[in-house]
């Protein structure tokens, strides 16, 4: 019988199917590569705003992750800041100053956890730039 708990149950297995092929979508170049992932991550986010829903019936089944603070909140704000503006770089086609924007943001991070996800962004543009 459907309950909170088995929508839950289904939701987060489908998050993680659809994180798993926006990756694919990635790896695989499936044309248009930007607006697929887009797409799933409409979907995614369609997702998250359910289990919002079911956490306000439910607070026990809301992960203890999405509880606590962040513990880096000023290196989300400035991740968050560095990427909109390099993606904008991207979109209009300037890879390279994209690239260079993530390059500037890696001289004023200390957290490893958002050097890393800054690095892989600029692994992205170059292998789009080779192409």
């Amino acid at each position: 019988m459907a309950s909170p708990e088995s929508i839950h149950q289904l939701l987060t297995v489908t998050a993680r199917l659809l994180d798993s092929a926006a990756s694919q979508i990635r790896d695989a170049k499936l044309e248009p590569v930007r607006e697929n992932i887009e797409q799933v991550g409409e979907i995614l986010a369609g997702i998250f705003e359910i289990e919002q829903k079911i956490y306000l019936l439910r607070p026990e089944l809301k992960p203890a992750y999405l509880s606590e603070p962040s513990p880096h909140p000023e290196s989300n704000k400035l991740l968050t800041r560095f990427m909109f503006e390099a993606c904008q770089l991207e979109d209009a086609g300037e890879l390279g100053q994209a690239i260079e924007k993530y390059e500037e943001y890696l001289l004023l991070e200390e957290s490893t956890h958002h050097r890393e996800i800054a690095e892989g962004e600029i692994r992205r543009l170059s292998k789009r730039g080779d192409d």
